[in-house]
């Protein structure tokens, strides 16, 4: 049975408060606060290892701050910081979350307005207006296909043409891919993404509730192509997969923003943490990990060949809506 997001979102907005703002500079007194408040508590949905790695990068610039890392799932972090925020705990200082749980988490006032000194150098698309939050780091959603059993005349190069008889059955997808859903719609308009949509759930899709997932199936020859991330065929190609992009119009981008808590115990520490993850340093480490980064000071040559379209966040406040069109579609 689907979650139904409302319940979530009905917790949050009881739970709305007045959020906190700090100061973005990170002077001696914030570190001298810092370093007695010793640890940061860091919840994150990304990677054990990944989160690991950041974790120790960290503590290398600031060896006397420990800190506590909580990794869930997108939806039971969530979870999480509404039952904290209901029994009066607290107990995060940085998260960072999927498009939508971020923007659930500020709208209920769980965020702290936060300028970093880092978040001029990020795009406009990919950073809060009111401050709350910056994209730490994105995955493009791309069409991949195994370069074994598609021939190169037949490789799509439209998203319409996932609409071919051919590919009836060949096409792995994720399952509940409702930011997708609405980001497409939004580019290509409601009639006519509707249109495409209901003729792409006629394709007798191949669900997975993994992306990862989905790719090892394309590498392995189960399917022919899927909707999966850029950077797991990256991983995969690496390894030998018979693997390549599609060359679409466009990808979207599945950003997972970073917030300060408006009410974390360690609120000095935190800021300092989302300083270092937004900095030069921090960001060149989440592209050494794959990632896709939206700071725009340092070179992603390798992304230029793509139109890339961020998620909009709003999509959280009317999810109902799109998850009701999507099982209607693609369900």
């Amino acid at each position: 049975m689907i979650v139904r997001w409302t319940n979530f979102l009905l917790v949050f907005l009881l739970l709305l408060f007045g959020s906190i703002s700090f100061d973005a500079s990170a002077d001696e007194k914030t570190l001298e606060l810092a370093r007695k408040e010793g640890r940061v508590s860091f919840y994150t949905s990304m990677a054990a290892t990944e989160s690991k790695l950041l974790a120790d990068a960290f503590q290398a610039k600031y060896p006397v701050i420990n800190v506590d890392i909580t990794r869930l799932s997108s939806d039971k972090l969530l979870q999480r910081i509404g039952t904290e925020k209901r029994t009066g705990t607290n107990l995060f200082d940085v998260v960072t979350n999927s498009t939508m749980e971020v923007h659930l988490l500020s709208k209920s006032g769980l965020l702290a307005r936060y300028i970093s000194p880092e978040a001029s150098s990020f795009f406009a698309d990919s950073k809060d207006p009111g401050g709350r939050w910056v994209d730490m780091y994105s995955n493009l959603r791309v069409l991949t296909y195994n370069t074994r059993l598609v021939s190169k005349e037949k490789v799509p190069r439209r998203y319409e043409a996932l609409l071919d008889p051919t590919w009836k059955g060949q096409i792995g997808f994720p399952e509940k891919q409702y930011a997708w859903y609405a980001t497409m719609l939004r580019v290509m308009g409601e009639e006519k993404g509707k249109k495409f949509m209901q003729a792409l759930g006629r394709q007798n899709l191949q669900y997975r509730n993994a992306p990862v997932l989905i790719t090892q199936f394309v590498a392995a020859g189960e399917f022919n192509m899927g909707l999966v991330y850029e950077n797991q065929v990256f991983r995969f190609q690496a390894q030998g997969a018979p693997l390549a992009l599609a060359p679409l119009p466009f990808v979207t981008k599945n950003m997972h923003p970073l917030g300060l808590a408006a009410s974390g115990p360690h609120p000095n520490a935190g800021k300092l943490f989302v300083d270092f993850v937004l900095s030069k340093e921090g960001q060149h480490l989440m592209k050494k990990l794959g990632r896709v980064i939206s700071r725009s000071d340092i070179p992603q040559e390798e992304l230029g060949r793509v139109k890339m379209i961020a998620e909009d966040v709003s999509i959280a406040e009317r999810i109902n809506q799109v998850m009701d069109e999507y099982n209607k579609y693609l369900g």
